[in-house]
């Protein structure tokens, strides 16, 4: 039934673009505004670990919701418990397309539009919280496309279904829920971000670590899940030259990683050239090869699922 419901999802995502425009988390931002005002108390009680708290006083609640849901629906029947996950799981993938949102700043750079392809760049790397200011020349910026594609990959899509594999919906919707508190509090996993300007007190930091540090967690089998697949869909002897020893694989930035092994896999230059030509047939590759890298993990999942049947 996981199987099913992944592929349903992925399906819905590659061929109904309007599910985008039912992906709404104002919720969650007006229910971390509420608590913001209303837990300081309850955070109080434990100075010594008002970040991890503050994280758990957000999350906690949220995902006992869902399980709640999720029981109750199961002992209604697999069909209404099968509906809900499917729901979830849509709901958590995302938020945007990455071929729509790719192939609308090549089809700026095929038309020698700089300022066009600037604009659909920023809109690739926005978020619900996040609002990039992208700039520079059409070379630094086609670079950061190219970073950009491999770590959406990840964090819309293959960690996603990984935590949906692992905990079901729960497990979807918490992974979406860290990627948007690190967004809004700890700076989008794309790069630069400031704090939220309500949390400027003395437990703004630990609250940034703490969201930090549970992205980094939930992200660590993704990330190397994506050393695998790329090398599975690139070249399988260049991917393994992102690892300068085999700790590497274990120790590295997760983002750095996924990075590094998305390029060496199509032998491509992991410095930024600012002073090279716009190739916009390197961006192509790059989205070639986490279409690829998609048809390997829904592959590997129905191979898993018959063997499990077996």
């Amino acid at each position: 039934m996981g199987f099913i419901t992944i592929l349903i999802a992925l399906a819905v995502e590659q061929y109904y673009p309007k599910i985008e425009a039912y992906r709404h988390f104002d919720w969650f931002s007006r229910y971390c505004d509420w608590l913001q005002q209303n837990a300081s108390g309850l955070i109080g009680m434990f100075p010594s670990v008002p970040g991890t708290v503050r994280l758990l006083v957000i999350l906690v609640p949220v995902l006992a919701l869902v399980a709640l849901f999720n029981n109750i629906l199961s002992d209604a029947g697999s069909f209404f418990s099968f509906l809900f996950g499917l729901a979830v799981l849509i709901y958590s993938i995302g938020p945007r397309d990455i071929n729509a949102q790719t192939d609308k700043y090549l089809s700026a750079v095929a038309a020698e539009d700089d300022e066009a392809a600037l604009l659909y760049a920023n809109e690739f790397f926005s978020g619900h919280h996040y609002e990039p200011a992208i700039s520079g020349n059409p070379a630094l910026v086609a670079s950061l496309m190219k970073r950009g594609i491999l770590l959406a990959f990840s964090n819309r899509i293959l960690a996603v279904l990984f935590w949906f594999i692992l905990l079901g919906p729960l497990g979807a919707l918490l992974y979406r829920l860290t990627t948007l508190l690190l967004e809004r509090f700890a700076g989008s996993y794309f790069g630069s971000a400031a704090e939220d300007e309500s949390l400027e007190d003395a437990d703004s930091n630990d609250f940034s670590l703490a969201i930090k540090r549970l992205y980094m967690i939930l992200g660590w089998v993704p990330a190397r899940l994506c050393v695998v697949t790329f090398a599975l869909a690139g070249s399988f002897s260049d991917t393994l030259l992102c690892l300068h020893c085999a700790t590497d694989f274990f120790n590295k930035n997760n983002d750095e990683l996924i990075v590094n092994s998305g390029l060496h896999a199509l032998k491509m230059d992991v410095e930024t050239d600012e002073q090279a030509e716009v190739e916009a047939a390197e961006v192509e590759q790059v989205l070639a090869l986490v279409k690829w890298s998609t048809i390997i993990v829904i592959t590997t999942i129905a191979l898993m699922t018959i063997v499990g049947w077996f």
